[in-house]
C-alpha cells in the first residue's frame, strides 16, 4: 500500500538555513544604535534577564521618555531596574522606568496587562515581545532562526493546538523550532489581512526579529555540560547586549519591514517553502486555529478584534 503524502509537504532546506546562521554568527555584529527614542512609550516583556533587559538598557540609554519592563516577577523588575540605573549614567530620571506584572504562562494575566495598557498609557511607541510612535508605532515580535529548521508535522493533524498539547510528544527542541515557526506564519498571515484591508501606509509597523545565538542564563539546571558543549558556544554565542541590539533595529526598523523578518538590522529572507503554496496554506491554517486559544483566554476577544476574520 502506497504511503499516503501528508497535506502539507515541508522539507526545509537545513545546509541554507545552517549556512545563514553561520555566517551571521561569525562575521555580522548588529551595530550600535546612536537613534532617539524620545518622547516614546517603550514596553519590553521579560526584561528582568537576557536579551529583554539588554533592549531595555538601550532604550533607555536613547532616550525613551517611558519605559515600562513588563515581568513575572516585580523584584526581579525591580532589580533589573536597579541595573539599568547603574549602567546608564546620563539620565536621572530613574521614575521613567516602570515595573508591571505580566506573567504569561497564565490565563489571566496577559489579558489584564492589555487591559492596563489600554487604560494607563495614552501611547505605546514600541513593544517588544519575548513593544508605539505617533507616526508609525512598532510591535516587534522575537523569533529566531530555528523556524528554519522544522518540518512542522503538527501542521497536518486536524487540530494544530491539540496534537502540540499532547505530553507525550513533547521534545524540548523540536518544539522550540516550531513555535519559532508559528510566531513566523502568524505574522505573516496577519500582515497580509491587513495589508489587503488598506493601501495606505500601515498605522503600526509590525516585525519579527531574530536576534542570534546569545549567551544566556536560559539553561539553570546546574548541570555541569560536556566540553564540547562549553567550547562552541564561545566561538558562536553573541553577548547579551549585542543581541539586544537587534531588537532595538527593529524597533527603528522603516515601513519596509512590516511583515518581514529583521536579522542583524535587515530584512531577510524566511525559509524558502513559506513562500509557496504550500507555506501560504499553512499560514492560513495557524492564523485560523489561533483565535479558539486567544478565546479560551479571553472569551470575546476575537470578536473585538474585527481584523482576524478578515472584515
Amino acid at each position: 500500500m502506497a504511503t499516503q503524502q501528508p497535506e502539507y509537504p515541508i522539507t526545509p532546506n537545513l545546509i541554507a538555513g545552517l549556512r545563514t546562521f553561520f555566517y551571521s554568527q561569525l562575521f555580522i555584529t548588529p551595530s550600535y544604535l546612536e537613534s532617539s527614542f524620545a518622547d516614546q512609550t517603550v514596553i519590553v516583556t521579560g526584561s528582568n534577564t537576557g536579551l529583554g533587559l539588554e533592549a531595555a538598557r538601550h532604550f533607555y540609554r536613547l532616550n525613551c521618555a517611558r519605559l515600562i519592563l513588563a515581568v513575572r516577577t516585580v523584584t526581579k523588575g525591580q532589580t533589573a531596574k536597579e541595573e539599568i540605573v547603574e549602567r546608564v549614567k546620563h539620565r536621572s530620571d530613574h521614575d521613567a522606568i516602570e515595573i508591571w506584572e505580566l506573567d504569561q504562562s497564565t490565563t489571566a494575566s496577559t489579558p489584564a496587562f492589555a487591559d492596563r495598557v489600554k487604560t494607563e498609557l495614552p501611547r505605546v511607541d514600541i513593544e517588544t515581545k519575548d513593544a508605539f510612535t505617533e507616526s508609525q508605532p512598532h510591535l516587534v515580535i522575537v523569533s529566531s532562526e530555528a523556524h528554519r529548521l522544522t518540518s512542522f508535522p503538527e501542521i497536518n493533524a486536524p487540530d494544530l493546538y491539540a496534537k502540540l498539547n499532547k505530553r507525550e510528544a513533547f521534545s524540548q527542541q523540536p518544539r522550540y523550532q516550531v513555535i519559532k515557526l508559528i510566531e513566523v506564519l502568524f505574522t505573516r498571515e496577519l500582515v497580509a489581512r491587513l495589508k489587503s484591508k488598506t493601501a495606505s501606509a500601515p498605522s503600526i509597523i509590525i516585525n519579527i526579529v531574530n536576534s542570534g545565538l546569545c549567551s544566556s542564563n536560559l539553561d539553570r539546571s546546574g548541570n555541569q555540560p560536556s566540553l564540547i558543549v562549553r567550547t562552541v558556544p564561545r566561538i558562536l554565542d553573541r553577548t547579551t547586549e549585542v543581541g539586544g541590539r537587534t531588537l532595538v533595529l527593529a524597533a527603528a526598523a522603516p515601513a519596509s519591514s512590516h511583515g518581514e523578518i529583521q536579522s542583524d538590522g535587515t530584512n531577510q529572507d524566511v525559509e524558502s517553502w513559506i513562500y509557496t503554496d504550500v507555506g501560504r496554506r499553512a499560514q492560513k491554517k495557524v492564523f485560523d486555529q489561533t483565535p479558539r486559544i486567544l478565546e479560551d483566554r479571553k472569551p470575546g476577544l476575537v470578536q473585538s478584534v474585527r481584523f482576524c476574520d478578515g472584515t
